[in-house]
């Protein structure tokens, strides 16, 4: 399953103040996380089908096929059956206020790849000059993509949704990444520190069963 996330704002390369501009991305980010549960029909089918009894049963061989594949639209979101889990429910972190929906979790043996377009105000000979620049930035924007330990977010803005939709459960599940770094053009008024970042993200199922088999080839 491949999505982009797109951040078009400031993001300094201070590590003291990481933790807000973390937050004021993660909320920002929130509303395309929100957009793909709602509109994307596999993340619409893992809602309703990422339900497995306690202890999950991983699927060897055998596949389900149906003649017509529904597009979960009227489907209402139910809640588990007796002695199911729901694998998609919110996560609630002690000691943080608020909980939290990820896509990429252990629970549903995810992991993903991330491919970036990091564009800034600089001149074109600039741009590897400053590489601790860049360093700093991406552990920022990396931090807004998963959820906030009790530290980060005691230092961070508050959450503008509960649940708070994230890309990651902890930013260990991000596998792979590669970055290309250019040139911030077209604005007339030009803060040094804004940047536009295109994240194009790529889900990764490590281990099939039934609950995420609909993520398989997406």
């Amino acid at each position: 399953m491949k999505f982009t996330l797109i951040y078009d704002g400031p993001l300094p390369p201070n590590p003291k103040k990481r933790a807000l501009y973390a937050a004021k991305i993660r909320n920002k980010l929130h509303v395309q996380m929100r957009d793909l549960w709602d509109n994307h029909v596999l993340m619409r089918q893992l809602a309703h089908e990422a339900r497995v009894y306690q202890t999950p049963t991983i699927m060897h061989g055998g596949s389900r096929q149906p003649s017509v594949l529904p597009d979960y639209l009227e489907l209402p979101r139910s809640l588990p059956s007796q002695g199911m889990v729901d694998l998609t429910a919110p996560i609630s972190v002690s000691g943080v206020t608020g909980s939290f929906l990820p896509i990429v979790r252990n629970s549903l043996y995810l992991a993903c790849g991330i491919d970036i377009l990091f564009l800034r105000h600089l001149e074109p000979t600039h741009l590897f000059e400053q590489s601790g620049d860049i360093d700093n930035r991406l552990k920022c924007f990396f931090d807004a993509l998963a959820i906030p330990d009790a530290n980060q977010a005691s230092a961070g803005q508050s959450a503008c949704s509960d649940p708070l939709c994230v890309l990651l459960e902890n930013d260990r599940l991000i596998s792979d990444f590669a970055l290309r770094s250019g040139v911030l053009l077209g604005k007339s008024e030009k803060d040094k520190y804004d940047v536009r970042i295109q994240a194009d993200v790529t889900v990764k199922v490590l281990r099939v069963f039934e609950g995420n088999m609909c993520l398989v080839g997406g």
